[in-house]
């Protein structure tokens, strides 16, 4: 969890709560956090959900580093068309069904 989840779950507690050096189960229970684990479930849930998001956006970023497209001529003119793009499309259909699924 980042940050700003840990922050959430303060704010809408009003509990300080952040890991640290310090922090084990007992410090959490003794701050009284178990009287908010719905709170702490739906943050959790959120932070989850995000860090699957911001997983997926690297790999595709990744994939599409290095496509290249061919600008051929159209004919003998000065208009370009776009060739040779089958591997962009096979990999734009999987973005898509990707990020149908979050």
């Amino acid at each position: 969890m980042k940050d700003r989840h840990w922050k959430a779950i303060s704010d809408a507690s009003g509990i300080d709560i952040k890991p640290d050096d310090d922090f084990t189960l007992a410090k959490v229970i003794e701050k009284g956090m178990v009287a908010h684990v719905a709170i702490c479930d739906e943050v959790g849930e959120k932070a989850s959900k995000e860090f699957f998001i911001e997983k997926s956006l690297v790999k595709m970023k990744k994939e599409w580093e290095g496509m290249n497209f061919l600008l051929p001529k159209f004919k003998n003119t000065t208009t370009y068309t776009i060739a040779g793009f089958d591997d962009a499309i096979a990999i734009l259909d999987e973005h898509i069904v990707t990020a149908q699924a979050m």
